[in-house]
């Protein structure tokens, strides 16, 4: 994207913004997990990665060692479509205390939109310090439930990562 994602602009409001209202109806405890001071202008705790630049498996990892919380509901910043709805009914109600219950689209995964027990922590730990830092191969190696949201809701899943897939969002 050229930029810090989560600040990009869409529909007159930053990716975080889109976020923060899909969730807050369904946390009151809402950290960001980010070594970006620009994100103390929302309100929330800033969580520092513990160990920088190894990727989303270290920024789990932050998460669930400063959480107190025994589920942990992870997104990225890159998704500014999801809604309460899409979390509620398939992360929320759908789940089966799976260590990790994540959504996709039918065919494509998206493990940071998901529910991820704070017993993991050992688990991401031990991946980071054996440089094993491919999301979906640590996943694929814990006891996890996948959810596959209706066609309909296809789109709240889509990552924008790119300017392309702004301008085709626009």
């Amino acid at each position: 994207m050229g930029c810090e994602k989560g600040l990009v602009v869409f529909n007159d409001k930053t990716f975080v913004e889109h976020i923060l209202n899909a969730v807050r109806p369904l946390s009151d405890s809402i950290h960001f997990v980010t070594n970006n001071d620009a994100y103390e202008a929302y309100g929330y705790p800033l969580v520092p990665d513990v160990i920088p630049e190894k990727g989303p498996v270290a920024g789990i990892y932050s998460a669930l060692r400063h959480s107190s919380s025994s589920w942990n509901l992870i997104l990225s910043c890159d998704v500014p479509l999801i809604t309460t709805a899409v979390l509620e009914k398939h992360l929320f109600q759908e789940f089966q205390k799976k260590p990790i219950t994540f959504l996709s689209d039918g065919s494509k995964s998206s493990p940071l939109i998901g529910l991820y027990s704070r017993k993991l922590r050992g688990h991401f730990e031990q991946a980071i310090r054996k440089k094993h830092l491919k999301l979906m191969d640590l996943i694929s190696i814990l006891p996890h439930q996948t959810v596959v949201v209706s066609q309909e809701e296809r789109a709240t899943l889509q990552n924008i990562n790119s300017q392309k897939d702004l301008n085709r969002l626009l």
